[in-house]
C-alpha cells in the first residue's frame, strides 16, 4: 500500500512538471522565431558577415563605427591574447543584459580571448585594437538552446564593444 502511495504522488508529481516544461519549451519556441526572424532581417549593407575559417558554421554580424584605416595598423589579437574591452550586452528587444561598468567606474573586461563564447571569441579575432563595434551573434554562436544568467536559451546578442587593448600577445608554441 505504501508503495502504491508513493507511486500515485510521483506520477502526479511528473505530470505537473511536464505540464510545466511544455509551456516553457513554447515560450522559448516563439523566442528562437523572434530571433531567427533577427538574424534574417540584418542589413548586409549596414553590417559586414563573418565567418571565421576555424569554426564555418558560425557566421557573426559587425559594423564598425571607427574609420577602420585608422586602426589598420595596430595590434589584433590571436586567440591566446590577453584582451582589454569595454563592453555593453543587449538582445533583439533593447534589454540590457550585461556591461563592463562596475560601480568602482572601472569599465574594463579582460579576458583570455578564447576563453569567450565563440562568436565574441571570432569577432575580437576580427578587431584591431582600437575598434569600437557592434557585433551580432545569432544564438548558435553564442549561447544555443542554453541559459546564462540574464541571457535566454536562443538568445541572438548585440555587443557593442571597443577593443581598448592586448594586453598579453601569447603566441602558441610551434
Amino acid at each position: 500500500m505504501k508503495k502504491l502511495s508513493l507511486l500515485s504522488l510521483a506520477s502526479v508529481a511528473l505530470m505537473s512538471l511536464t505540464s510545466c516544461l511544455g509551456s516553457d519549451v513554447e515560450t522559448y519556441d516563439n523566442w528562437r522565431k523572434q530571433n531567427e526572424d533577427y538574424i534574417a532581417s540584418i542589413d548586409l549593407n549596414e553590417y559586414e558577415r563573418y565567418i571565421p575559417s576555424w569554426a564555418p558554421e558560425h557566421a557573426i554580424y559587425m559594423k564598425w563605427h571607427n574609420d577602420r584605416a585608422l586602426t589598420a595598423g595596430n595590434l589584433v589579437p590571436i586567440s591566446t591574447s590577453t584582451v582589454r574591452v569595454k563592453y555593453e550586452l543587449e538582445d533583439i528587444e533593447g534589454n540590457k543584459l550585461q556591461n563592463s561598468y562596475k560601480a568602482n567606474g572601472d569599465s574594463i573586461y579582460e579576458s583570455q580571448v578564447n576563453t569567450n563564447i565563440l562568436g565574441f571569441w571570432a569577432a575580437l579575432t576580427n578587431m584591431h585594437v582600437g575598434d569600437s563595434v557592434t557585433m551580432i551573434l545569432p544564438y548558435q554562436s553564442a549561447y544555443g538552446n542554453y541559459s546564462s544568467g540574464s541571457v535566454l536559451p536562443y538568445s541572438d546578442l548585440i555587443y557593442h564593444v571597443k577593443l581598448v587593448s592586448v594586453k598579453a600577445y601569447e603566441r602558441p608554441d610551434k
